[in-house]
């Protein structure tokens, strides 16, 4: 601290040098020797007023001859916690765990400072990130907060009664009471069902769309009426009559993107669509087969035939359960657990369906977002294992689908009271748009360098001497960056009373000793 007239101003050391005169004086070991002051270097980085509470910035510059002072715990406690608090007064408060510096010394924030403006958590492998995701799961608990945790690996089991489960695929190794859900694929929007089932832009797209138009008309005509032979809608040489009364009839159901169709006919209803559009001899009838047309589906309804064909992603998309739709909206209304947890551990890895599904749930969040229901009651939505989520996209490289819903989420949905928690252990992988949106930053162990450099790009807070902290940092120790904090903070994150099942193998009990030759 440096005292100048009654405010103290708040610098950090960054370094102790000798002149170079005294360093060669002293390595000569003689008792006469004594060295000039040594001069430290230190970056000024906020203000103390007189009672507690700091400013970041400085009030004025100190002067020659201002005295300067080691920052005793009270101080600290100012700057990292109470001064703060004293500022956002009435805001609820998450305690995060205590200062690495000074054991006494706790660092607690108000809520809007941590997940105001979105929290990236990040670390390597086996550095406590999982440890601080669940300890701030519990504290959005404590405070009554509301919190969607996407548990990729299920290892969030452990929070049992603290939060609700929703699991996909099974709930094999999950809590008693979870619920399986499901995604049903016709209430999917177009873009996640393009990055699905991969049309080719120019020729099987508008086909695709002319399939599932004539399998929502099936649906709401139902098995018996005339135009429909086991479910789907031939045309081929039919009159167009007929089918062109129903559809207008029944327009409302077939242009609503949410309504039903069969997906396990959609295969057979690609074929029945390449046709010509009218026959050549008579004009109120569709065409017959193109067989152009169908060599230019082939692929898409091969495509289609296999994922109609796999337990797995139809137990999701085709599955009687709940939609999870249906269960997040639950919750909202009437969940009496703050935390919601959706487990994705028993979700198949093929056709891209997991990385489709969280995209699909994050749409979904932001239209609510948008239609302000969160605005009165904030929600944070936790991303675990963010780095499979963020930036990516499916299908061909000359036609891609970028799935980034919570990449808009995090550009936009701050202000109706949506934000995102992401936790990763490869930032590097991040899109530097998303992570450049983070207001803060907890960060553990990091030891590639493209990481760390990620990680400096993302902060104006992080310099050289800050960076050299992170390869060092023990378990459960993080940096703490960001807006809310005055510098960054080595920080003891609190112990989480539901500790993560994030152990890895056992090789004591699991590898057994081999006899000797």
């Amino acid at each position: 601290m440096v005292d100048i007239g009654g405010i103290g101003i708040f610098a950090r050391l960054t370094e102790v040098s000798l002149p170079r005169r005294d360093v060669v004086s002293l390595t000569q070991v003689e008792d006469s020797v004594v060295p000039e002051a040594p001069i430290g270097r230190v970056q000024l980085l906020a203000t103390v007023r007189l009672d507690g509470i700091y400013v970041r910035g400085l009030v004025r510059h100190p002067r020659f001859g201002d005295a300067v002072y080691t920052a005793s715990d009270d101080v600290l406690s100012c700057v990292v916690s109470a001064g703060s608090l004293a500022a956002w007064a009435g805001e609820p408060i998450v305690q995060l765990g205590r200062l690495t510096a000074g054991d006494s010394v706790k660092v607690a924030l108000p809520a809007s400072g941590i997940f105001g403006r979105h929290l990236a958590v990040l670390g390597a492998t086996g550095a406590g990130k999982s440890w601080t995701l669940t300890h701030l799961m519990e504290e959005v608990g404590r405070l009554g907060g509301r919190l969607l945790l996407i548990d990729a690996t299920g290892e969030f089991h452990t929070m049992g009664d603290q939060a609700g489960h929703i699991a996909f695929g099974s709930t094999d190794e999950e809590p008693q009471a979870t619920q399986l859900a499901s995604l049903p694929h016709y209430l999917m929007s177009e873009s996640d069902r393009t990055a699905f089932l991969r049309p080719a832009g120019a020729s099987q797209l508008p086909k695709m769309r002319s399939a599932i138009r004539s399998l929502r008309l099936a649906a709401a005509l139902g098995d018996s009426h005339a135009l429909i032979s086991d479910g789907t809608i031939p045309k081929a040489r039919l009159p167009r009559a007929p089918f062109e009364k129903a559809a207008l009839e029944q327009n409302s159901i077939v242009e609503d993107s949410s309504s039903v169709f069969d997906l396990r006919k959609l295969a057979e209803q690609l074929r029945l669509e390449c046709i010509w559009e009218t026959d050549q001899r008579q004009s109120d009838r569709f065409g017959d087969y193109n067989n152009n047309e169908l060599g230019y589906c082939n692929s898409l309804i091969s495509r289609v035939r296999d994922f109609s064909e796999t337990p797995e992603v139809m137990s999701i998309l085709d599955a009687q359960t709940r939609s999870v739709f249906t269960l997040i909206d639950y919750w909202l209304r009437e969940g009496k657990r703050p935390v919601l947890r959706l487990s994705l551990k028993n979700m198949t890895f093929s056709h891209s369906l997991r990385e489709i599904v969280v995209n699909a749930i994050g749409r979904w969040l932001l239209a609510e977002a948008r239609a302000g229901r969160f605005k009165g009651r904030p929600v944070v939505v936790a991303v675990d294992e963010a780095h499979q989520f963020f930036g990516r996209s499916v299908g061909d490289d000359l036609a891609p689908t970028n799935l980034d819903s919570f990449e808009v989420i995090a550009k936009e949905g701050r202000k109706y009271g949506l934000t995102v928690c992401m936790a990763t252990q490869r930032p590097g992988d991040l899109p530097g748009g998303v992570l450049s949106q983070v207001g803060a930053l907890i960060v553990h162990r990091l030891a590639d360098k493209r990481d760390r450099d990620r990680v400096e790009s993302a902060s104006s807070e992080l310099d050289q001497s800050a960076m050299k902290l992170l390869p060092a940092l023990t378990p459960g120790e993080a940096l703490l960056v960001g807006a809310a904090f005055p510098v960054p903070l080595p920080v003891k994150i609190a112990r989480p009373q539901h500790e993560p099942s994030s152990q890895g193998p056992n090789y004591a009990t699991g590898w057994s000793t081999p006899s000797p030759p």
